[in-house]
């Protein structure tokens, strides 16, 4: 191809979208910038004979302002070309009957008078007013500087007059005539957006349409830069076209730059015109790839060059300093629930599923991890391959001085060195709880479970990543209490990986399931008592998220959500959780228990293997399994509308075995009941419990309402008789932290706020700075803490908590 051949086609595909307002503009003037742009002569690669010319938005044509007395003495000419067909029109006139005619006439005539200005004018879009489409305003990515500038308050002034004194056809031609007398100018037009509304079709927290295109296949190449706290490189996407003519690839981004964006056909290489949108707190952006025209269904293979932004909301970089070894520094990634457009330009929604390989540059003295497999490790580089489609996500990296012991296998675990043993005994019945899954759930199909212990500013108890799942360090409680946490994430390898919500307005789908084949494996490793048993704490969980983090939006304690006006990381809580699971428990209860309804699971997870699922989706499977069997008539006692849209607690509490509650239960009776001189005095005010125990006796003992005699005697006497204040159990000393505050004790204020900068796991860290929040002694003190510390935390946790506080 010739070289002017080649920068025909690529003036052809890199058309830009000008707006402009034409607010108290001379239309005259405003249309000799216009046209320039309309013709291209704007850009370097301009020629009459180069059609290179791009987009123009017009916007409140309306409020255009003639020079002197123009309005009352221009007159427009037009001829029908029938006999008798002239007529002449004063601008003024014209301008009440099409309020964008005089602008267009206005740039029409400005341009030279050939066959190519018609065409032209076909790039030329005119709005009288500022409500431009939505799929125009989507295109436009720059905007044209107004000619002169216009005072607010003089604007506002004649809106005023206009609307209160004109009225009559005399007052309007005053009106004109007056307007042009003024030398004012456009305020700059900016296209804010907050999340009110559904972004997309199919998911409201996404800008990307999975009904027009989805991505099949991602090559990610990244160098690592640890001094600049960035990522810079490409991502390689295959996609799919579903639809015939698309226009534009559209994909989530935030706080990414791009640098370049091409369509790669055969050997050739083809620009894409590109423009990101205004972002929106806390969401993203939309981020705009113009296609050729008619663009056929079947593949696409697009490049993108670019690099993240050091704040970006799905990575966290740590100093040497904030690392166990001090040495080295370390980053990670944490994309759920939608912190990938972060780290990639992607369709960031869990509607797409897709498989990727990546290669990593890094330092060499340092690990690469990803939730892939390793395929190449070399001397500052590793490459992985994910050969499951996954949703973005569960993209995962981690990078620091790590290193792994054996845990079985198909797994190992990785920490820096000074836990590694620590955590390989803590996580030693890894392997049996993988099996246990497999024999419930079906084949295990990402072949290597890996865990990762992370540092303590990881924001959650654990995160599913494909083949190496991200734990906190607060699950090393010394006695491997905690290690069901594991359970949970080895069961999303089936419930949340392999078979995915679709939107997470159906997060339930995800969580729901995987607590219930958490318990599952609970019961299978440590009998049917305990399985229950960790449902019942569950509730205890549930029911105190109610009262507290969702007192104020109790629509969120639906099972199925409304995220049309709130983002899923505002959404987030144990209501999917714990809610769903005892919706699936009242389900299999009813159907006549495991043995009924466990090949149920199996088939549904195997048909929707690789799929993203709605609810209706579940619901259709249960239907089709038990259709002609004797179970059909018990689904007709299933009040669905009462489960999935009710607010609250479970409306069905399934009948489980008290006999281990009933023991914290009583416990947190007697301590919330009795003084401290009557607990003194009676011989069982200790009793021998499980850590387990332990852990749902103080958290009934804070559901109680108007505990007796709480003071700082009976905070010490609870101490002393559970050993609390040399506890390693981190679920321990949270609810410990929690009583503090409840009791009021200031003198323990700084030991309440060490817990907190201990880890920034959110389970702990947004009740605690709730609780905090609402006492005035300590308010200031938490906020203070909180602002000097959050560049520490991820984005995820700092900007719940800001709002957790009243701060955002």
């Amino acid at each position: 191809m010739s070289i002017c051949k080649r920068v025909q086609q690529w003036a052809t595909f890199a058309r830009t979208w000008h707006i402009y307002d034409c607010t108290w503009q001379n239309p005259f003037d405003s249309a000799k910038i216009i046209s320039k742009h309309l013709m291209g002569m704007n850009k370097p690669i301009y020629h009459p004979m180069n059609d290179c010319g791009d987009h123009v938005v017009a916007i409140n044509t309306k409020e255009i302002a003639l020079p002197g007395d123009e309005w009352i003495k221009r007159v427009y000419f037009h001829h029908t070309g029938y006999p008798g067909g002239a007529s002449w029109t004063l601008a003024w006139e014209l301008h009440e009957k099409d309020p964008t005619m005089v602008m267009k006439k206005a740039v029409y005539r400005s341009m030279k008078g050939n066959l190519q200005r018609r065409y032209t004018m076909q790039r030329l879009h005119l709005y009288a007013d500022d409500k431009v489409p939505e799929d125009i305003l989507a295109n436009v990515s720059h905007q044209i500087k107004p000619l002169r500038q216009v005072p607010q308050l003089l604007l506002t002034f004649f809106v005023v007059v206009n609307c209160l004194l004109f009225s009559s056809r005399a007052s309007r031609v005053n009106l004109y005539a007056k307007r042009s007398l003024l030398k004012t100018v456009p305020l700059y037009l900016t296209q804010k957006r907050n999340i009110m509304g559904r972004l997309g079709k199919v998911d409201p927290s996404s800008y990307s349409q999975p009904e027009s295109i989805t991505t099949l296949h991602s090559a990610l190449r990244w160098q690592v830069d640890f001094k600049n706290t960035k990522l810079v490189g490409s991502v390689t996407h295959k996609f799919n076209v579903l639809e015939k003519n698309l226009a534009a690839i559209i994909l989530d981004v935030r706080d990414i730059k791009i640098t370049n964006a091409e369509l790669i056909c055969d050997k050739s290489h083809i620009p894409l015109n590109h423009f990101i949108s205004e972002s929106i707190d806390d969401i993203g952006a939309k981020l705009t790839l113009e296609l050729p025209q008619g663009t056929a269904p079947g593949n696409l293979l697009v490049r993108i060059d670019y690099e993240t932004s050091s704040a970006a909301s799905g990575l966290q970089w740590l100093t040497p300093e904030q690392t166990l070894g001090k040495t080295h520094p370390y980053m990670f990634s944490q994309c759920q629930a939608i912190h990938a457009r972060s780290i990639l330009p992607c369709q960031d929604t869990p509607a797409v599923k897709f498989t990727y390989e990546a290669t990593v540059e890094h330092p060499s003295d340092l690990t690469a991890l990803m939730g892939a497999l390793i395929d190449k490790r070399g001397p500052g580089c590793t490459t992985f391959k994910q050969e499951v489609p996954i949703p973005a996500y569960l993209l995962a990296i981690a990078i620091g001085k790590l290193v792994s012991k054996p845990l079985g296998p198909q797994s190992n675990v990785w920490a820096e060195q000074g836990i590694i043993d620590e955590c390989a005994e803590e996580f030693s019945q890894t392997s049996e709880m993988l099996k246990t899954a497999s024999d419930i759930c079906g084949p295990y199909v990402w072949k290597q479970y890996d865990l990762l212990v992370m540092p303590p500013s990881f924001p959650f108890g654990g995160m599913e990543n494909p083949c190496l799942t991200f734990v906190t360090p607060t699950l090393l409680a010394g006695d491997k209490s905690l290690a069901d946490v594991v359970a949970h994430e080895i069961a999303h390898s089936w419930t949340g990986n392999l078979v995915t919500n679709k939107n997470f307005e159906h997060f339930w789908l995800n969580e729901g399931f995987t607590v219930f084949v958490e318990t599952k494996i609970v019961g299978r490793m440590h009998g049917d008592k305990e399985r229950d048993f960790h449902m019942l704490r569950n509730l205890t969980d549930l029911q105190e998220c109610i009262r507290t983090q969702l007192a104020k939006q109790p629509e969120l304690t639906k099972l199925v959500v409304d995220l049309s006006n709130c983002g899923p990381d505002d959404a987030f809580s144990t209501v999917p959780y714990i809610k769903g699971s005892t919706f699936l428990r009242y389900i299999e209860d009813l159907l006549g228990g495991p043995e009924i309804f466990e090949p149920f699971l199996r088939q549904y997870l195997q048909k929707y293997a690789y799929k993203s699922v709605i609810t209706d989706d579940f619901k259709q499977a249960l239907y089709e399994y038990f259709n002609g069997t004797d179970k059909k008539g018990k689904l007709t006692e299933i009040d669905w509308d009462m489960w999935l849209s009710c607010e609250g607690m479970p409306p069905i509490i399934p009948k489980f075995d008290e006999t281990l509650a009933n023991v914290s239960k009583q416990l947190a009776q007697l301590w919330g009941t009795k003084t401290t001189s009557e607990l003194r005095d009676l011989p069982d005010v200790k009793q021998r419990i499980s850590s387990h125990q332990l852990i749902d006796f103080l958290g009934k003992l804070i559901e109680c309402k108007g505990i007796k005699d709480l003071n700082e005697q009976k905070i010490e006497l609870l101490e002393t008789a559970y050993n609390l204040k040399n506890t390693k159990n981190a679920e321990v000393r949270f609810r410990l932290m929690r009583l503090y505050i409840m009791a009021r004790l200031l003198d323990r204020l700084d030991e309440i706020i060490a817990f907190a900068n201990s880890n920034f796991r959110m389970k702990f860290c947004r009740p605690i700075y709730r609780d905090l929040g609402n006492w005035p002694d300590a308010r200031p003190k938490a906020i203070e803490n909180f602002k000097r510390v959050k560049d520490q935390m991820m984005a995820v946790c700092s900007h719940t908590i800001e709002k957790d506080l009243g701060l955002k």
